[in-house]
């Protein structure tokens, strides 16, 4: 991290450095009574052009959220750098050549300016779906594990403590089987039927492994009920 940070402050000073340049360019080879307005709006440009595509900046703008996440925007950063750089010195060039007035370059500047950002903003936005999208794939995929694992744990329990319960280790088996075949879904409704089922079979689990509560009652009847209940609907759940 500390490298990291000496590097950043390094590229910081070059940038400077570099605007120092342009500037004392800018003055020398541009005479005194070259310095027109038309002049000074292409100093500015060629300053904005050189701050958009600076290592530092570009390492900036591309340093937030995983690489995955940076792709979609990777592509429409520098097809838009490359088309903005190309458009501004060529309306810079057409201004020198036909004498353009400062007005018509100022306009023509600020439209490329303008469609540069909303690209920029585009691309920002496509990384911060892309991002989201990630997330809530995660998500479920997180749900669905957790509701086979607890099926699991739950068989697994229920094999060590109450061997002799035959049909409620068919019940859990068909739920395991149900689970088994069911896609990730982003869907609220099917993440709240899986985490409704991770909760009961948990509960269930519990009471196999508490050896003071039997094993027939009627309460664990309705458990099993309501967690085949809850699988049907979860299957029915496509996206």
């Amino acid at each position: 991290m500390q490298a990291k940070s000496k590097i950043s402050r390094l590229f910081i000073l070059l940038y400077f450095v570099g605007l120092a340049l342009l500037a004392a360019s800018f003055i020398l080879l541009v005479p005194p009574g070259a310095r027109t307005e038309v002049a000074w709006l292409d100093f500015a440009i060629v300053c904005i052009v050189f701050s958009i595509n600076f290592p530092l900046f570009s390492a900036w703008r591309m340093n937030v959220g995983s690489f995955n996440a940076k792709i979609p925007a990777l592509g429409l950063l520098i097809l838009c750098d490359l088309t903005y750089i190309c458009l501004a010195f060529w309306l810079m060039s057409r201004g020198v050549r036909y004498g353009l007035t400062f007005r018509m370059q100022l306009v023509g500047q600020m439209a490329l300016l303008f469609v540069a950002a909303t690209v920029v903003t585009v691309a920002w936005w496509s990384s911060a779906h892309a991002v989201e999208v990630a997330e809530e794939e995660k998500a479920a995929r997180s749900a669905l594990e957790r509701l086979k694992a607890a099926i699991d744990e739950c068989i697994a329990s229920l094999s060590a403590n109450a061997p002799n319960c035959k049909r409620e280790l068919q019940l859990l088996t068909k739920l395991q089987e149900d689970a088994r075949y069911l896609s990730p879904s982003r869907a609220v409704t099917a993440l709240s039927y899986e985490y409704k089922l991770a909760a009961l079979i948990d509960n269930i689990r519990l009471r196999f492994e508490d050896v003071s509560v039997p094993k027939t009652v009627p309460r664990m009847d309705e458990q099993f009920e309501q967690c085949t209940a809850l699988m049907a609907l979860r299957k029915q759940v496509r996206s």
